[in-house]
């Protein structure tokens, strides 16, 4: 046990049986809401703002078995303004606590639960804490980096299925990839093999919707001589043969295959087995030589 917990808790329970509070041994920390802590684990420090917990909730009216309404273990983001936040940030890794509340001033949201159909605001709620883990931002970012680059060719698989099942768009696919044209095709001849293309475009992830590349127009787009190697991925190539050459748009779904590859980019910036969303523009040679000249 850590040093100073034993005065603690029997601080806590002298003051609980000194504020007839509903819960026994707790003291009060609102209106309606009162607090005890449990057992003591042997973290030395309170998550921070910026820290995520791993917690399990088990959820119930003070007289039934813990859970029975909501129940759940997982990942929990500190901050300030979070209800649960002021609960969490009481209690170090291993710390288990009980929580009794009204049902209008639980979490239920936060937590990821529904509130019971037979509630009313005014029902006592009675939750049970523990915090199993704790992580830092920096450590969330590590393991979650950690996790994209061992990304694997089922991931994408599912990644490319959520979102073409998801999507509204009229998707066909053509040469490998999925395409909508905001542009008709035969607005004039499409671009054709050795002949010079300019593109401003923007570049996200399927899953997230995350930006991660970008050629605007104001600043002349991305120019490249159609079928000359190692200039664009595959499917910018693509794209390109599916637009009219004088002034085109349209979405295109490219495949890791036609994109970064199984092995990402080489910044690692794009993950391994990584579809990607681009939206493209063909820029016509008088929008680029004006954009130059500006």
């Amino acid at each position: 046990m850590r040093p100073g917990y034993v005065g603690v808790i029997m601080l806590a329970l002298i003051v609980g049986a000194c504020n007839d509070s509903p819960l026994h041994g707790g003291s009060r920390l609102a209106d309606d809401v009162y607090w005890r802590l449990n057992m003591l684990g042997d973290g030395e420090r309170t998550p921070t703002d910026s820290d995520s917990v791993y917690v399990r909730v088990r959820m119930a009216a003070p007289d039934a078995a813990p859970g029975s309404w909501y129940s759940t273990e997982q990942w929990y983001p500190m901050g300030e303004g979070r209800a649960t936040s002021s609960y969490f940030g009481r209690m170090r890794q291993g710390d288990s606590a009980t929580v009794l509340l009204r049902s209008s001033k639980a979490p239920w949201a936060e937590l990821g639960a529904t509130v019971p159909p037979m509630l009313n605001d005014t029902n006592w709620v009675q939750m049970e804490l523990s915090i199993r883990e704790i992580r830092s931002l920096q450590e969330s970012r590590e393991l979650a980096q950690a996790a994209l680059m061992a990304r694997t060719e089922a991931d994408e698989d599912r990644i490319l299925a959520d979102f073409l099942k998801t999507s509204e768009l009229p998707w066909q696919k053509s040469m490998g990839i999925w395409y909508v044209l905001d542009t008709p095709a035969v607005n004039g001849p499409r671009v054709q093999s050795g002949q010079l293309v300019t593109m401003a475009y923007v570049a996200s992830f399927l899953d997230n919707g995350k930006l991660f590349d970008e050629q605007t127009a104001e600043e002349g787009g991305l120019t490249f001589r159609l079928g000359d190697p190692d200039q664009v991925i595959k499917g910018l190539e693509v794209a390109a043969h599916l637009l009219p050459a004088k002034g085109g748009s349209g979405r295109f779904v490219i495949p890791s295959a036609l994109a970064f590859g199984p092995k990402g980019s080489s910044s690692h910036i794009v993950p391994p087995w990584t579809p990607v969303l681009y939206a493209i523009t063909v820029l016509p040679q008088s929008a680029v030589e004006a954009a130059k000249a500006y």
